[in-house]
């Protein structure tokens, strides 16, 4: 199974928030305390389970940019462990325009998102903790703060 690329979702998100976005392929890195969010999607045909697992801050920056918040108040927003009710449905709707470049092979369908693990449904359990494919990026963004985003599948 192909793995999404760096230059297709630099070029997908730069497009959806009209500032340059870089990607660039990294390893996998020890765990931070940056809270995350999960975005779960499933791929069909082979309706398998993908996972998207992003910094909360770097999912924040892309829709602070999207609806048009300064840094400043996006940082000042995501300073908590949740996610702000104004960012929320940006955030949403970045993994569901996400959904396009996460899966090389199939279609990738937006299904939910959670900011605890523990509560994703088993495929999706099973993806992230034990997947056959997973991507690792580090993530700028001009203007606002970057982070990582992975993919598993």
């Amino acid at each position: 199974m192909a793995e999404p690329t760096a230059f297709a979702l630099s070029r997908h998100f730069t497009s959806l928030i009209n500032r340059e976005v870089a990607f660039a392929q990294s390893t996998a890195a020890l765990e931070t305390k940056t809270p995350k969010v999960f975005g779960v999607y499933v791929v069909f045909p082979e309706q398998t389970a993908l996972v998207v697992k992003a910094d909360l801050s770097l999912l924040g920056s892309f829709a602070g940019a999207l609806i048009g918040l300064p840094d400043a108040e996006v940082k000042q927003r995501v300073s908590s462990a949740a996610i702000d009710e104004l960012l929320r449905d940006p955030v949403q709707e970045v993994l569901n325009v996400a959904s396009a470049v996460v899966s090389s092979v199939g279609r990738a369908v937006f299904k939910s998102m959670t900011m605890n693990p523990i509560y994703l449904h088993p495929d999706a359990e099973k993806a992230l903790n034990h997947p056959l494919h997973r991507s690792y990026f580090t993530v700028r963004i001009n203007g606002y703060q970057g982070g990582r985003f992975c993919v598993f599948e």
